[in-house]
């Protein structure tokens, strides 16, 4: 059969393709149910990137945070109706196997850091389409029972779910976020759940977010009084990265770890002689493994993780055209001030 496959052409430009779905007996049919759109989707929609680097992306089907439910699965792995998590990121096992690769296989990095890795909507078309042909493994199956409306967050939560894992919360006693956005507020999530003993606080500067971020500690960086952090994670992004790390380098104990999760299209300037002085380690997090995936399967079947992502559905929107998604992506440009998504469906 055939069906049509939307995709970033030129900057602000979504165009329709024809795309052949083709079932062998290898691969699993999916039907995309929820999608939910990116700040990177953005980025490509509005052509925030070098043009060098956009010149290799267009013609790019957005979307890589996305659920669905299995229409046929040959391989017999699924069940029809099983509803699954779709996994963005992959990468044949020759290239795990290079040498330069070989640290990816360690517990706190994953394959997604091996340099021949693909990732959807960035090196590879997203999953803007009504069914996607999987790769069986590329999918995470989640109880049935949870809403596929509050599951699309996944992807997100798989990340913050791997910025954890460069933690060793067996040296850490005081944890700091800065960022007030959504991404700090899923990981704010995800913290909450997997380590509930370890102390937390929460800098930003939008008083009405951080009223969010619910049985924590959260101060604007102006009511600072001297604390200092073992580990700190940063999920600012942007020019205003800089600053943020610039912070945390200064309010960091000796040794402590900083986290780096915010994406920044341009360079910012940081403090290394007191990251030298200080003995500070940076660790940078993108993306996420499957592995994380099956952790955040499990934790959206907690109640209290449920009740927590509720806030952040701004909205559902039926898509039937491609006016419809323009109308979504101009919905989430346009959202400055509420910590959530406006949720796609078919």
């Amino acid at each position: 059969m055939f069906q049509i496959i939307y995709k970033v052409t030129s900057p602000g430009v979504i165009e329709e393709f024809l795309e052949s779905v083709d079932l062998d007996k290898e691969h699993t049919l999916v039907k995309v149910d929820y999608m939910a759109i990116c700040k990177a989707d953005i980025r490509y929609f509005l052509g925030k990137r070098e043009q060098s680097v956009l010149n290799h992306k267009y013609p790019l089907a957005p979307i890589h945070e996305a659920v669905g439910h299995i229409v046929k699965d040959p391989t017999g792995k699924y069940q029809p109706g099983d509803k699954v998590i779709l996994i963005p990121n992959s990468v044949e096992q020759k290239w795990l196997d290079e040498f330069e690769n070989e640290r990816c296989k360690r517990e706190d990095l994953g394959n997604n850091y091996a340099i021949h890795s693909t990732f959807r909507s960035s090196t590879t078309d997203g999953f803007l389409k009504p069914f996607y042909i999987a790769e069986p493994n590329l999918l995470v199956k989640y109880d049935g029972k949870i809403p596929a409306n509050l599951a699309v967050f996944s992807e997100l939560l798989s990340v913050a779910v791997a910025g954890l894992r460069r933690i060793n919360f067996k040296e850490t006693n005081h944890v700091a976020i800065f960022g007030d956005g959504i991404l700090a507020y899923i990981t704010y999530i995800v913290f909450q759940a997997l380590h509930p003993d370890t102390k937390l606080t929460v800098y930003g500067i939008d008083t009405n977010k951080l009223a969010m971020f619910k049985g924590v500690e959260t101060k604007t960086y102006e009511q600072y009084k001297g604390e200092k952090y073992d580990t700190m994670i940063e999920i600012v992004g942007g020019l205003y990265s800089g600053d943020a790390i610039n912070k945390m380098i200064d309010w960091a104990t000796v040794g402590a770890d900083l986290i780096l999760m915010g994406v920044s299209e341009e360079k910012v300037p940081l403090n290394t002689r007191l990251v030298l002085e200080k003995g500070l380690s940076l660790k940078g997090v993108t993306r996420s493994d499957i592995k994380d995936f099956e952790v955040v399967a499990k934790l959206l079947e907690r109640k209290e993780v449920q009740d927590k992502l509720k806030p952040m559905i701004i909205s559902e929107n039926t898509i039937g055209s491609v006016n419809d998604i323009y109308r979504c992506y101009e919905e989430d440009i346009n959202n400055k001030t509420i910590i959530g998504k406006n949720i796609m469906k078919w």
